[in-house]
């Protein structure tokens, strides 16, 4: 308790750098004097590097030469291990040159030897104020941007997405080279590389980043960070790649470790201050959080998917003359969609409202949807309902909404001539006008109990007899586009075979 109280009053870690003894003696003494600092000393820049990469150095109090290293040297060694940190020189032969040099290159003050205690002290004091401001601008700063970013985690549910901002947001406020996450896989406890961002490949390509090494594994084992420095040899003493610092940090979501967050800065840039450390440390928490929800969002999603399945096969089961005829019509929609610009979540929509089309057949009567020949008028009238009853089933679930429109609107028709409501033209939301392109063309290849399916050509020339006046002209020119570019299987058409590939896959097949 005694040695935490000692080390909460310290006001500040400066060391002290000479070559000559009693000058080094002397100016220890002064500092130690002049208030509750924690004072080091080292004689030569080589010692001084040492302490510096150590030890969080807040001043440093150098003479201007050592041997052969000049004052620059001895800055920029400085500043790579802290760059907050506060450097006075310390010079018996001034000179504006060299003064003016150091202190446009970052140095705050430089004292002509010999100096005073009060001289000492001034500088010491005024240097300690900069660094305060500096300090306190900087952590505003890093919590608008820590705000920021956790903002834009919270509004982000899928883990992609939110693995992207963290890396971008890293690359850009920690000034760092190269930034990766390597997510664990529960079943095989193996380190796995999920994204990765940066601009020098030598790191991309090493075994440190893509998880194999021992450090990367004891991060995940003792769920404590690690930070690596140009010094520090790799825990199988193995050669490192270039690298200047490097944080690796435990993603930890309900106290387990799903993860690991790297950041990499090479030879050129500056080590990772404590600071820094510190609010990687929060990016670290924040991110392993979001990770976990943006994970558990898409095994609700995927659930819901599974369960939305059952119900649109459930229809089909008691329709024999309709059997994968939701599957064809939510491929040819997700084929035209594509096509057509969408990407993402929109995309995922259009596979929602495909699978779903139909789901207010489930109130059509068996006799009604299963009548081996043409409706009478009375029972067109119960079919042409299961839109609006489709509706009703789904608007009152939050997650399928989006699939809505494509429910009310697939059997409105560009000229006014559809149902339930006869709009016409672009009085009919876009997404009744995609779906109702790709379900006439599956109505039309497939077999009834009273006529036969025709030729995939023939039911194409049939969308373009009718583009304009039954559909969307823009529609049915991706259809067209779709089908000249030799993108569609047309195996899985003809036979019904089970295709589940992901849209964008099967889109680029030839």
């Amino acid at each position: 308790m005694g040695e935490k109280r000692a080390r909460a009053a310290i006001r500040a870690t400066i060391l002290a750098v000479d070559d000559e003894p009693r000058v080094l003696e002397l100016v220890v003494e002064m500092l130690s004097s002049l208030g509750p600092f924690r004072v080091l000393q080292a004689r030569t820049a080589p010692e001084a590097f040492e302490v510096l990469s150590s030890e969080q150095i807040d001043i440093l109090l150098s003479d201007l030469f050592l041997g052969s290293y000049s004052g620059l040297d001895i800055l920029h060694e400085a500043k790579a291990a802290n760059p907050d940190i506060v450097i006075i020189f310390m010079t018996a032969q001034p000179s504006v040159e060299g003064a003016v040099a150091v202190l446009k290159e970052g140095a705050y003050d430089y004292l002509v030897k010999p100096f005073r205690r009060d001289d000492l002290k001034a500088a010491v004091e005024r240097g300690m104020e900069k660094q305060k401001l500096q300090r306190e601008n900087i952590h505003l700063k890093e919590q608008l941007a820590l705000y920021q970013i956790s903002e834009a985690m919270v509004g982000s549910v899928r883990v992609d997405d939110v693995l992207g901002l963290i890396l971008d947001f890293v690359l850009k406020e920690f000034k760092a080279d190269t930034a990766s996450i390597l997510l664990l896989d529960p079943a095989t406890r193996e380190l796995k590389l999920t994204q990765f961002r940066g601009k020098t490949r030598d790191i991309q390509g090493s075994y440190f980043v893509l998880g194999n090494d021992p450090a990367c594994r004891s991060v995940v084992e003792s769920a404590k960070p690690k930070v690596v420095n140009k010094s520090s040899p790799l825990v199988d003493g193995s050669p490192r790649p270039r690298i200047r610092s490097m944080v690796s940090y435990p993603l930890l979501a309900k106290g387990q470790v799903i993860g690991v967050l790297n950041v990499v800065r090479t030879e050129t840039v500056n080590y990772f201050s404590q600071g820094e450390l510190f609010s990687l440390g929060i990016v670290a928490s924040k991110a392993a959080t979001a990770i976990d929800s943006a994970r558990l969002y898409e095994e609700l999603e995927s659930a819901y998917f599974d369960t939305i399945n059952v119900l649109a096969n459930s229809i089909e089961a008691r329709d024999r003359y309709t059997r994968r005829h939701t599957d064809r019509v939510r491929y040819l929609t997700e084929m035209l969609a594509v096509q057509l610009g969408f990407s993402g979540e929109k995309l995922k929509e259009v596979r929602m409202g495909g699978i779903l089309h139909d789901v207010g057949k489930i109130s059509v009567p068996d006799h009604v949807l299963n009548k081996p020949g043409p409706l009478t008028k009375e029972e067109f009238a119960i079919m042409k309902k299961h839109p609006e009853t489709g509706k009703k089933m789904l608007e009152g679930i939050e997650f399928l909404k989006p699939a809505l429109p494509y429910v009310l609107y697939h059997h409105e028709q560009y000229d006014g001539s559809g149902y339930p409501y006869g709009l016409k033209g672009e009085e009919i939301p876009f997404e009744g006008r995609l779906l109702a392109v790709a379900d006439t063309f599956d109505a039309i290849i497939s077999d009834r109990p009273y006529r036969k399916g025709v030729p995939f050509e023939k039911a194409l020339d049939e969308l373009v007899k009718f583009s304009g006046r039954q559909f969307d002209p823009s529609v049915v020119n991706a259809f067209v586009s779709v089908w000249e570019n030799h993108v569609l299987d047309l195996e899985f058409l003809a036979t019904g075979k089970y295709l589940d590939l992901p849209v964008e896959a099967a889109s680029s097949r030839k």
